[in-house]
């Protein structure tokens, strides 16, 4: 089971591109995150893991509510699997909050989408000013203290030229957790698709001769598509689950099917009730019946198995129906399949390499 609270809709940073709307003070109290987790515990099965998850705006702008909550939590503990994580941009960061993501073992995303000129041209401070100097400050106390951590580069049409870049970026920073994502809250032209493919062909070159050179390195755009393919494709259990396995409150309390989809928290045709009032039935009956891929060129799709033509929040956002894909993730995902193949087949008796592979998909 998945849980996600979005424990403010304010922000230390105006990004220009955001899927949380706009910023303001509008924060979750405490009786409502406690009913957020007496709901987790009631609706998952006892051999079930739940995996909590803290979003905004910025939530560690909410240091002591994400510390209040996880007390409760823990307090309401018995056998069953809990895992944390925090989603945050990395300029709110101190040895208080560092030791208690290793006492609870925290799971850190921290969002950097590139060097500086290609960070900063995004990624700005309430004055505009741009925040990777602050970041890589930060990291560099995280990189000595926490065993695990991840991070997230978002790239758009302004910038996917500059993700081989951006790899090689993060690469020299000594990160080894690497998720690339596009920006989905904006409109993709098949402009764009010539330079996705071409950047993600740069990348899977550079990954072979990381390994080659035998260093290691996580990236998710070339590692999980390989664990796919050893696997024969995506199982049931991976695929959305949204509004029936997956859940974002917003600070208010109105329940989502995905945390990508509280916004500001007036998306009416997502929300399906709220935690002090209930769950709207057939909303959820709705949303829930609603998130299976529809387009018809998918279902003859040689590569459909590996496709993430499923996920409903991502093709909400790209077209307005969580049913229906964009012609931008359909290429994209053919071009990271394509790429994928390629750097297995290059690595696939690389020593280095397989043992990252099944320490991969071990975690």
């Amino acid at each position: 089971m998945k849980i996600s609270l979005s424990l403010t809709h304010n922000c230390n940073l105006r990004c220009k591109y955001c899927y949380a709307g706009e910023k303001f003070q509008k924060d979750m109290d405490f009786q409502t995150a406690k009913k957020i987790v007496d709901f987790a515990y009631s609706i998952t099965p006892k051999d079930e893991e739940i995996n909590f998850n803290f979003f905004g705006g910025e939530p560690f702008l909410r240091f002591e509510m994400i510390k209040k909550i996880i007390s409760y939590i823990e307090s309401k503990k018995t056998f069953q699997k809990i895992n944390y994580n925090i989603t945050t941009n990395g300029t709110i960061l101190n040895d208080e909050i560092i030791d208690f993501i290793n006492k609870y073992q925290i799971k850190l995303c921290i969002s950097i989408d590139g060097k500086k000129e290609i960070h900063d041209k995004n990624r700005v401070d309430i004055h505009g000013n741009g925040t990777l100097d602050l970041i890589l400050k930060n990291l560099q106390k995280i990189s000595k203290q926490i065993e695990y951590y991840q991070v997230n580069s978002v790239y758009g049409k302004d910038t996917i030229e500059n993700l081989p870049e951006t790899f090689d970026f993060l690469v020299e920073k000594g990160i080894k957790n690497i998720h690339f994502n596009p920006n989905i809250t904006q409109k993709w032209h098949k402009e764009s698709f010539e330079t996705i493919t071409s950047s993600y062909e740069k990348i899977g070159q550079k990954y072979i001769e990381l390994y080659k050179n035998k260093k290691e390195v996580s990236l998710n755009l070339i590692d999980s598509k390989i664990i796919l393919f050893l696997k024969g494709g995506y199982e049931e259990k991976d695929k959305c689950h949204m509004g029936e396995k997956e859940f974002g409150f917003a600070p208010s309390g109105n329940i989502y099917p995905c945390e990508r989809l509280i916004g500001d928290d007036t998306n009416k045709e997502m929300c399906m009730g709220n935690i002090h009032t209930g769950f709207n039935p057939f909303k959820r009956c709705q949303i829930a019946k609603g998130r299976e891929n529809l387009n018809l060129e998918c279902q003859n799709c040689p590569v459909k198995e590996y496709c993430m033509n499923w996920c409903g929040c991502t093709n909400f956002h790209l077209t307005g129906y969580p049913d229906k894909m964009s012609a931008m993730l359909c290429h994209s995902e053919r071009a990271a399949i394509s790429v994928a193949k390629k750097v297995f087949l290059e690595l696939k008796e690389n020593e280095n390499y397989i043992n990252h592979l099944i320490s991969y998909a071990y975690n």
